[in-house]
């Protein structure tokens, strides 16, 4: 056997897992999973390990990946510096007096935890909201999609109906 074959048949096998679980599925459902999980990831600061964790947010609830890869695109190196500022007030501005008296010391590492906390709450904050809407919008709008597909595939049928009638 050669070392093509081998990872022809890994290949195979891990397209129909893949397609098993979901993450290759193009419906309504999974795709706005994957408009869910891509929100979610994509607007946390998580650079270099966005891909990996968006593929096992896909897996756990059988979300499209593809959809969640492009979708995640919302934060790039132009977009992420601001968002991760906006996070950090955010939190500091809800949780700063919280969270300094769980660090209760004025050194460096208690005012980084301090920061990394606030940023984190923030993003939580943020991150959490939008990919609901996103999945609900995502399912509304392929709702409204299929309802007008629907409609007019019935008046073509309708209009050769009564082409034929005639």
């Amino acid at each position: 056997m050669s070392s093509g074959e081998g990872s022809g048949r890994t290949s195979q096998r891990m397209r129909r897992w893949l397609q098993r679980s979901g993450c290759l599925t193009f419906r309504r459902e999974p795709i706005a999973r994957g408009v869910g999980v891509g929100l979610l990831v994509g607007l946390t600061p998580t650079v270099g390990l966005q891909t990996v964790m968006m593929l096992a947010g896909c897996l756990l609830i059988r979300g499209n990946f593809p959809v969640a890869f492009a979708i995640s695109f919302v934060s790039n190196p132009f977009t992420l510096p601001p968002m991760v500022y906006a996070y950090h007030q955010l939190g500091k501005w809800l949780f700063g007096s919280w969270a300094k008296t769980l660090f209760e010391g004025s050194d460096l590492i208690d005012d980084a935890l301090i920061a990394l906390l606030s940023t984190a709450l923030g993003t939580v904050l943020i991150a959490v909201p939008v990919a609901l809407i996103g999945y609900f919008a995502s399912l509304g709008i392929s709702e409204v999609w299929n309802r007008r597909r629907h409609e007019a595939r019935e008046k073509r049928r309708q209009a050769a109906r009564r082409e034929r009638e005639s």
